[in-house]
């Protein structure tokens, strides 16, 4: 009776079995299956080593094996991989079905859908990392593709899997809705933790930047890529930044990866002060530089051969570095404990994540998944905890050294305050000191100024008299009255040098025409270099201010000295005036432009060992020099030029004649800021003109020089018409119907256009048209064939202003034949 019950059962089974093959070979009926199918039992796997073959050749291969006795996790590899699956609609209205691969880094995968009947290739699907999503409510989170069968269709299909980065698979069949609903679940599943993660990352950011702590910086760059890097290892960073695919989606995920690893290694390396173990010293920074040429390899160069060597190289470091705990245990560093307990955990889910990739499971498992999970929302909780705990710790050990420091403050600040109590009564009364002084030098000076000139006054005058008699006695009245002189000077000179200490703010700087007052300073030079045959030349270099704010008695004198000293020296040789400018440093607001003024002579030179005491008082040039010079020349000119805010400068040698150069910082002014009386040179005579009726276009942007102009010049029967700047004389020009002066009297430097427009748009409007430049800077034009009819310097000679107008305009000038 047994044998009989077991035969029966042994039967019952052979016919399942006959049945179940029979329903397989007939194909996967898609109206009868569950929301979701695991397709492994139901599939055929072919493995194709070198990524050959085409679908009609796969189909055609003998070796297919049932997937079950095969691992669908190959790691990383070079082979190709197919699947073969026949499906069956036996229900009389069509079915759709998703067909997804469950693994978001699969890079290249094809589905080919057969007719079983005929054979005919019905359609070809492309999904993975390098296409675009196939199916777009899927959103491209994983390989998805859709599968619609009408009624009573039979169709076979055959998959072809290619990655270089992990293949593994896990092929299931899915009703829509039932994928989307549970695409929600896996990311609310995968999206929370990351979310505290990052939540996490942000407070270590701002603690850093409140702490300027390097371990809490690092520990949140480390969780920041480490949550990166799940993102796009499940494919999250894929769906959001790169939703049409490309070759840096494939690479992106195991370079963030190595650089989470880079960044632990870094981190371990600083919290564990490995540098001071010898060994671990050398190791960490050697595996820093094999991550960081992994990470260059991965993004530039071989991706499949940097993930095999990089996950067997970060196997062997997950199995070395755990040892680098053991001493720091032992020396009992803060929070050494909960640091290790953490890296273990980190240490076991990192681990079998690379055997994984290495192809030695077939997947890690959903209790795995979840576990690593809930692993990092501890993970997060936990390193918040610590976080907090150091705060706190940190806190009040800043505390304790704050009130430290508050009581070493109170002690130091009643010692500076005892400090400057006493150094202000001493200073007060240094300062009354100083005044009487001062008060006592100024009243000396004017006494010691008093006292001497006054014998001086009569020996000069008793000596002029002297000198109306003949003979011996007039040559001796002579030398006395020049000795007085030499004394006269040279006392004059002592209180000077004197009185500059005593009058620190003796500047009266003054808006005058910069060119009118070089020129005017070269003038007086070639008077005195022409008394012992000397060469004088007088250069202006560059584009220098027309109006400038400056001390023109100090500088006239600064220079008249420098010109003097090289007039002394120099017989029958060359004396040059050289002015140049400097512009103002544009990196400086405040900075001013710089005025260079360089004194150059070839006579006999300063020895080099009198260049360092040359602007002392006292000094004598040279044994040559005349026996009335003192030595305080220079040691004045030197004061003044430093007190305007410059300074000078010698240079000379031997035989080599000398130079003087002074840097002085000038302020630009205009026209509108000169007083009245210095617009104009005063003439002793100003001839009259008969100029009744002529008409007369005065230009000039200074309403100063328009007024003084239109005085003098309606004074003299012109009718002046005046025009406030370029802009306006070249519409007034421009302007149709407009009867010709007899003469334009223009500027030079306007705004809306210069002296040289005017002139060119009234030459063409009017070709004999006489115009008349009025300019503060002549030597622009000087050489030039500029035009005009004349050229005149500011300020303004009236005398000379007439005489022209006369000249060019054909007048009579009363008084002359």
């Amino acid at each position: 009776m047994t044998l009989v019950r077991l035969r029966r059962l042994l039967l019952a089974l052979l016919v399942g079995w006959c049945f179940c093959g029979l329903a397989r070979a007939q194909g996967l009926d898609l109206s009868e299956l569950p929301p979701r199918v695991d397709l492994v039992p139901h599939l055929q796997l072919l493995l194709d080593a070198d990524a050959s073959l085409q679908p009609e050749q796969a189909l055609q291969q003998a070796d297919w094996q049932p997937a079950m006795s095969q691992p669908l996790n190959r790691g990383s590899t070079a082979a190709a991989l197919w699947l073969r699956l026949d499906l069956v609609n036996r229900s009389s209205e069509p079915v759709t079905r998703w067909l997804a691969l469950g693994n978001p880094r699969l890079e290249r995968v094809e589905l080919h859908r057969f007719d079983t009947e005929e054979g005919r290739l019905l359609e070809t699907q492309r999904a993975g990392m390098a296409y675009p999503p196939s199916v777009p409510l899927a959103r491209g989170m994983d390989a998805v593709f859709e599968l619609t069968l009408l009624p009573g269709e039979h169709s076979r299909l055959l998959l072809r899997v290619e990655s270089r980065t992990v293949m593994r698979l896990r092929p299931e069949l899915w009703q829509p809705l039932a994928y989307l609903d549970q695409e929600q679940n896996d990311d609310l599943l995968y999206l929370l933790p990351t979310g505290v993660t990052l939540g996490l990352v942000l407070y270590l950011l701002a603690n850093t930047l409140a702490r300027g702590n390097q371990l809490l910086f690092l520990l949140g760059l480390w969780l920041g890529l480490g949550a990166t890097y799940d993102f796009a290892y499940y494919g999250y960073l894929r769906r959001y930044l790169m939703p049409q695919g490309s070759e840096l989606a494939a690479r992106l995920p195991h370079l963030l990866g190595l650089l989470s690893n880079l960044v632990l290694v870094v981190y371990m390396q600083v919290y564990l002060e490995m540098r001071r173990r010898c060994f671990w010293r050398l190791f960490f920074p050697a595996c820093a530089i094999l991550l960081i040429a992994f990470s260059l390899n991965t993004l530039f160069g071989d991706l499949r051969w940097s993930i095999a060597i990089s996950a067997l190289f970060l196997v062997l470091f997950y199995l070395v570095w755990p040892l680098a705990l053991i001493q720091p245990w032992r020396e009992g560093v803060p929070y050494v404990r909960a640091f290790t307990l953490l890296l273990g955990c980190v240490w076991v889910f990192t681990v079998m994540r690379i055997v994984a990739t290495l192809g030695y499971f077939h997947t890690l498992g959903l209790a795995v998944l979840y576990a690593a999970i809930a692993f990092k929302v501890a993970m997060a909780f936990v390193l918040l905890y610590l976080v907090a705990r150091y705060s706190v710790s940190e806190s009040r050990h800043l505390e304790a050294m704050q009130a430290e420091w508050l009581v070493a403050q109170q002690i130091e600040q009643e010692r500076l305050s005892q400090a400057v109590r006493s150094r202000s009564a001493a200073l007060r009364q240094a300062a009354v000191a100083a005044d009487e002084a001062a008060r006592a030098k100024g009243e000396l000076l004017a006494r010691v100024g008093h006292d001497l000139r006054a014998p001086l006054t009569a020996i000069m005058g008793y000596a002029g008299r002297l000198e109306e008699a003949e003979g011996t006695l007039r040559q001796r009245a002579l030398a006395i009255g020049r000795s007085a002189r030499e004394m006269l000077a040279l006392i004059n000179g002592l209180l000077e040098y004197a009185r500059i200490g005593v009058q620190p703010d003796a500047l009266l700087p003054q808006p005058l025409y910069l060119g009118a007052f070089l020129r005017s300073v070269a003038a007086q030079a070639s008077e005195l270099a022409a008394r012992h045959g000397n060469r004088f030349e007088f250069r202006l270099e560059g584009d220098l201010p027309d109006v400038v704010a400056l001390d023109a008695k100090r500088l006239r004198q600064v220079l008249m000295q420098l010109l003097h000293n090289a007039a002394e020296f120099t017989r029958q040789g060359r004396i040059e005036l050289l002015v140049q400018t400097r512009a103002a440093e544009q990196a400086d607001p405040q900075a001013l432009p710089q005025l260079i003024i360089t004194v150059r002579d070839d006579g006999p030179g300063i020895a080099a060992d009198q260049l360092p005491t040359l602007f002392q008082p006292f000094q004598r040039l040279g044994a040559g020099q005349s026996h009335q010079e003192v030595g305080l020349g220079l040691a004045i000119a030197h004061q003044w030029v430093v007190r305007m805010g410059g300074s000078l400068k010698a240079s000379s040698a031997q035989d080599q004649g000398t130079t003087m150069r002074i840097w002085l910082p000038v302020e630009p002014s205009d026209e509108t800021t000169i007083a009245i009386r210095h617009l104009m040179r005063q003439d002793s005579r100003l001839p009259e003109l008969r100029a009744e009726g002529r008409r007369l276009w005065l230009v000039d942007d200074s309403p100063a020089v328009r007024e003084l102009l239109l005085a003098d010049l309606t004074g003299q029967g012109f009718i002046v018409t005046t025009l406030a700047d370029g802009r306006e004389a070249l519409e007034r020009l421009s302007a149709p119907q407009q009867q010709a002066p007899d003469l334009l009297l223009t500027d030079f430097r306007m705004p809306g256009g210069d002296g040289l427009a005017v002139l060119r748009l009234a030459r063409a409007r009017w070709p004999d048209l006489p115009v008349l430049l009025l300019t503060s800077a002549p030597e622009v034009l000087a050489g030039k064939e500029h035009g005009f009819s004349a050229v005149l310097a500011k300020p303004v000679s009236l005398a000379e202003l007439r005489l022209t107008l006369a000249r060019l305009l054909g007048l009579t000038v009363e008084g002359e034949a």
